[in-house]
């Protein structure tokens, strides 16, 4: 005989339809959740959000999606679901994945930004589904008080971090190269760069991913006081002044950009360069000989942190910057030894 299938009246089909109807139900709260919360915090309608920082902050950061689990479990309790695999970890964690695709399709948030948040969004929001899995009644009517302070978690949050000193730390960051050139060589390249053609720089992640390519770098005199302007594509442009010039061995510049004069479509606004949480500070060239054929060229950057989470993101500012001054080495090495 033909196996049974249930009918559409069954206790277990019933079941499946409720399990069904708490996965879409959590998926789009918890969606529509994260999306108010994502524009309340970027609009700076109310000052203590702006001053926990706005979307770079712990309250919106860590707070938002540790709710967005709790949430999720607390649903499932309405619908009488109590598996802590779906609810505690599943299904926010599908709700932030689609949330975060959703992000970049519509241009919500840069690239960069979503690669550098998702983990510790992942991490809140399993340990939010796994808090409230844990706390809440698993028998009787509904958590009420529980899910409200939850609700009301990132704005609890953004008031207490606006309240606390915002905190600022340099990051040093050096890269060197071998170069089959004589430092007389190796100076007119950095002294000032000629135009880049695309395929001299490395096809390195970060330009894969959206970062601004450098063009050229002018400057008006050889000498001290000397200003130099480098450009990156999407007309981005820095303001350099020499610092320190002894040709042939160093050369050191202050470097200046000013957030108003940088296109909003070059860089994402949360990380946007000598805006609040971010800014390059200053660049050194030096050279060292190492054989009268042979040069080791160092390009060394100070940047300026200014997020709740210093030691993370400036985890991710070396990387970066590892790439991009790693890709200009590479440039310089390339034309040095040609000219030579």
């Amino acid at each position: 005989m033909p196996a049974a299938h249930p009918s559409p009246t069954s206790p277990h089909h019933h079941r499946r339809g409720a399990r069904r109807a708490a996965f879409v139900t959590s998926v789009i709260i918890i969606l529509l959740y994260g999306a108010f919360y994502r524009w309340i915090f970027a609009a700076d309608l109310i000052r203590q959000l702006g001053d926990a920082g706005g979307v770079v902050s712990l309250s919106f950061v860590f707070s938002v999606p540790f709710a967005c689990g709790a949430l999720s479990v607390a649903i499932g309790r309405f619908f009488g679901s109590d598996n802590w695999l779906i609810h505690a970890i599943v299904l926010p964690s599908a709700a932030l994945a689609i949330g975060l695709v959703l992000s970049v399709i519509f241009r919500f948030e840069a690239m960069i930004c979503v690669i550098m948040a998702t983990p510790i969004l992942f991490v809140a929001v399993i340990l939010g589904g796994l808090l409230a899995h844990h706390f809440l009644p698993r028998n009787g009517p509904p958590p009420g008080l529980q899910v409200t302070i939850a609700v009301f978690l990132p704005l609890i949050a953004a008031w207490f971090e606006g309240s606390l000193h915002w905190p600022s730390e340099t990051k040093s960051i050096t890269n060197t190269i071998d170069i089959h050139a004589p430092a007389e060589q190796i100076w007119p390249e950095i002294a000032s760069v000629r135009a880049i053609e695309p395929e001299e720089i490395p096809n390195s992640w970060i330009y894969r991913i959206g970062f601004p390519r450098p063009i050229a770098a002018t400057l008006d005199r050889h000498e001290l006081g000397g200003i130099r302007v480098a450009t990156f594509e999407r007309d981005v442009s820095f303001f350099e002044v020499v610092t320190a010039w002894d040709k042939n061995k160093s050369l050191s510049f202050t470097i200046h950009a000013d957030p108003s004069f940088i296109p909003r479509t070059a860089f994402d606004q949360h990380i946007i360069v000598g805006g609040r949480f971010y800014d390059v500070l200053d660049g050194t060239y030096r050279i060292e000989p190492l054989s009268p054929t042979t040069s080791r060229l160092y390009l060394t950057s100070n940047h300026r942190l200014g997020t709740r989470f210093n030691a993370y993101a400036g985890w991710w500012s070396v990387k970066i910057m590892d790439q991009i001054q790693g890709s200009i080495l590479e440039v310089v090495r390339e034309r040095a030894e040609i000219n030579g």
